[in-house]
C-alpha cells in the first residue's frame, strides 16, 4: 500500500495539528509542510524515520549492494534449510539397528553384519 501525502501549509498545520498528526501516526502517511507555496520540511512516522536515518550518507551503489546481499543471505538461508528438511538426519546406510529392537533380535542383527 503506498503511502499517502498531504501538503498543508503551516497556518492550516497550527489549527489542526492533532488531526494532522494522527493522520501521520494512525495511516502512516506523510505530511509535507509548505510556507508560502515552497515545501519547507516534511513529518514522517517513526518507522520511516528509521530506514531514512539509515540511508543517510549512504552511497545509492552502496545501499543496493546491502540490499541484495541481505536478500541473497535470506534466500541462501531459505534454501539451506529446505535441503535439511527434505534430507534425514542421520542417512540410513544400514550401519545403526532400526529402533525398538530387543536384545535378541539386536544380537541376530548384528552377527548378520559381520
Amino acid at each position: 500500500m503506498p503511502t499517502e501525502i498531504r501538503k498543508i501549509n503551516f497556518t492550516d498545520f497550527r489549527k489542526h495539528a492533532s488531526h494532522e498528526l494522527k493522520f501521520v501516526y494512525e495511516e502512516l502517511g506523510h505530511l509535507w509542510l509548505h510556507n508560502h507555496g515552497k515545501p519547507r520540511c516534511v513529518v514522517i512516522p517513526m518507522r520511516d524515520e528509521l530506514v531514512l536515518h539509515r540511508a543517510i550518507g549512504l552511497d545509492p551503489k552502496e545501499a543496493m549492494h546491502r540490499v541484495m546481499v541481505d536478500a541473497d543471505r535470506m534466500v541462501a538461508a531459505v534454501e539451506e534449510r529446505k535441503r535439511w528438511m527434505s534430507e534425514p538426519v542421520l542417512p540410513w546406510s544400514g550401519s545403526y539397528p532400526p529402533v525398538g529392537m530387543d536384545d535378541e533380535t539386536y544380537r541376530k542383527w548384528k552377527a548378520s553384519r559381520r
